[in-house]
């Protein structure tokens, strides 16, 4: 986030927004999440266009004097879009092999993943980087199909893509809320929960310490 002001004042400051955009630009960022928050409030979410609008709208309300150039619309995009590139996510150990295992078993791989400020498009390029692109079959963004776990039509949406029923599918995730009730709502087959969060009154099929553990519960 540090970053991503920095680039984003500079950038604005050189557009003649004046020194009011150190402060303007945390605010217009805060605005932009603060209606992604919004929309997920309603298991919906904001396309990345949508997202980019929202900060500028904030922008020139708070520093009416700026000059919307190209060069200010590219440093943008890439202040809200490219953080996952500058500081990758870290994988957890043995995902990769977990999957790659999977994989080799016949199956097919979707992620389904709600998004931060950064569009899905651009974490999947950085995920890509660090040797998943060739394991996955089906990146499922919630910006892209606007929805938002546990909303229905993005795990609807992972179905589609690979091609088959519920009843055929397993789903995998970490939290209880968005992804255990969500893919039971959906009607998976199997609904794995890795990691330690736990809410009363919410349980999964399998409960696994990681994802490293997969392939074994799946007897692979």
């Amino acid at each position: 986030m540090r970053e991503r002001e920095r680039r984003l004042t500079a950038a604005y400051r050189a557009a003649g927004a004046g020194p009011e955009a150190v402060d303007a630009v945390p605010q217009a960022i805060r605005a932009a999440i603060d209606a992604l928050v919004a929309a997920h409030q309603t298991n919906v979410d904001l396309s990345g266009q949508q997202r980019i609008d929202a900060f500028r709208g904030e922008m020139l309300r708070r520093c009416p004097e700026t000059v919307e150039t190209p060069q200010l619309a590219a440093e943008i995009e890439r202040a809200i879009c490219h953080s996952a590139s500058w500081e990758p996510p870290d994988l957890i150990v043995g995902a990769v092999e977990a999957v790659d295992a999977l994989r080799r078993a016949g199956l097919k791989i979707a992620v389904v993943s709600n998004t931060g400020l950064a569009p899905g498009a651009y974490v999947e390029t950085a995920l890509n980087a660090r040797a998943l692109g060739p394991l996955v079959d089906h990146w499922i963004w919630s910006d892209e199909v606007r929805s938002w776990k546990p909303g229905q039509a993005i795990f609807h949406a992972a179905l589609d893509a690979l091609g088959v029923s519920a009843e055929e599918a397993a789903f995998v995730g970490d939290t209880p809320e968005a992804d255990v009730l969500g893919a039971q709502q959906a009607g998976f087959g199997a609904v794995v929960q890795v990691g330690g969060k736990r809410v009363d009154g919410v349980s999964a099929d399998l409960e696994l310490a990681s994802v490293a553990d997969l392939p074994a519960a799946f007897a692979i």
